[in-house]
């Protein structure tokens, strides 16, 4: 199960907890014995304070919805149900639409919206098509760090051999015309926006004049990039060392530079350098957009 807040709602944060965990009973997708995240797990993802999460596990609690174990964390509890099955679903139902409501929220929205939600297709994998086979592992790994999906890739050619139930497809917007004519019918695809050289630049530390700058990358247009980057940032030509991680021994060329411009999967393979600055493919609003697929 998702859990997300708006911070921008004016229903409060206890509120909205208690609202998606009874819903989620309700429809089946939290089943008795499922355990839920810790109110210390849940205040960092959300930067709510604990109380604010105690007290939604409370309120749950008091309406047997959920159960405390000592030691052990906030378990789904096992409802009795009638023989015909349908008293606990119709109460909690009730409940849920009768909170909503005290809220303020009129009761043929909230039905309208539980349709729309409902009829939604549910997202369970990100499937990434792109024909270069470097590039394809860049956007992976970019976008697996970022979205709490399944995330894979495949060449266009591959696309008639993939079953496509539950999966979103994604490629960079300047895929449109190519992929078009080979998308199975009834198909969507997420065109993602890049970087910007502003957006890309943003926040990063600026060497000193007299420093080396080394580029890095197994996708030979990263490295075209990212000097379009730096020559951006006025950033002299003859400062600039690049290097494919294709060559065998191309870190050595890197020994001497004081910044490693490079891509998260070269990144991987440099943990624990302090040098390393990332440069993103994808901006983060297309990032923004793929989040909000685990929330449906």
């Amino acid at each position: 199960m998702k859990l997300w807040l708006s911070k921008n709602s004016e229903v409060p944060a206890k509120a909205q907890l208690i609202a998606q965990v009874t819903l989620a009973i309700a429809s089946g997708d939290l089943k008795a014995g499922d355990k839920l995240p810790s109110t210390r797990e849940l205040a960092r993802r959300f930067s709510i304070h604990q109380n604010t999460v105690s007290g939604a596990y409370r309120d749950l609690v008091v309406q047997g919805l959920v159960e405390f174990r000592q030691g052990s964390g906030i378990y789904v509890s096992a409802v009795k149900r009638p023989d015909d099955g349908s008293g606990d679903l119709s109460r909690l139902v009730a409940d849920f639409l009768s909170g909503l409501e005290q809220l303020g929220y009129d009761r043929a929205a909230i039905l309208e919206h539980i349709t729309q939600v409902s009829n939604q297709k549910r997202i369970k994998e990100i499937l990434i098509v792109e024909a270069v086979g470097a590039l394809r592992e860049v956007i992976v790994s970019e976008i697996s760090s970022a979205v709490p999906l399944d995330v894979r890739g495949i060449s266009p050619e591959d696309l008639g051999l993939e079953n496509l139930e539950d999966v979103q497809l994604v490629a960079l917007f300047d895929e449109a015309e190519k992929l078009r004519p080979v998308l199975p019918s009834g198909a969507g695809c997420i065109y993602l926006q890049a970087n910007s050289p502003a957006e890309s630049l943003t926040g990063k530390a600026r060497p000193a004049e007299t420093d080396l700058i080394g580029i890095a990358s197994g996708w030979d247009d990263f490295i075209n990039l990212a000097r379009l980057f730096l020559m951006a940032a006025e950033i002299p030509p003859d400062s600039i060392v690049a290097c494919s991680t294709r060559d065998e021994g191309w870190f050595r060329s890197m020994a001497g530079v004081s910044m490693i411009i490079c891509d998260t999967v070269t990144a991987e393979n440099l943990s624990g350098d302090d040098r390393v600055q990332v440069f993103p493919i994808i901006s983060s609003e297309s990032l923004s957009e793929l989040c909000k697929l685990a929330s449906v």
